[in-house]
């Protein structure tokens, strides 16, 4: 195993709109909120009361026709998970880059696609 399932991401162009269309569609609870404006969770409370995120939204400026949703995997070492992806056909898109910044990173991440074009997103909590 190269990466486990982390969450699915849809990409909305209104956070607040998208999390009451995808809470009441679903049942999920609002979660985490990226202290940069730019995601929000939606998930499950857990034993401690927090609410564990299985769908993100991701603000969008511009929505493609049809909308995007891609997965996240969780890695251990973006760097060294591409070449293992790429030796099963898959491609980097992106190149690996931090978010929001490196002195102050939530996550390290670099977007791939599967061998027909699909993109996902390979991330590890620098944290």
């Amino acid at each position: 195993m190269i990466a486990e399932f982390e969450k699915v991401v849809v990409d909305v162009p209104d956070l607040e709109r998208g999390l009451e269309f995808w809470g009441k569609l679903t049942g999920l609870e609002p979660g985490y909120v990226d202290p940069a404006g730019k995601f929000m969770g939606l998930g499950r409370k857990t034993t401690d009361g927090d609410v564990n995120s299985v769908i993100l939204l991701q603000h969008v400026d511009h929505m493609g026709s049809g909308g995007s949703t891609h997965i996240d995997l969780k890695v251990k070492d973006v760097e060294a998970a591409i070449p293992k992806i790429e030796a099963m056909g898959g491609k980097l898109k992106k190149t690996p880059a931090f978010y929001p910044d490196q002195q102050s990173a939530l996550l390290e991440w670099a977007v791939m696609q599967d061998p027909w074009g699909t993109p996902f997103c390979i991330i590890r909590s620098p944290v």
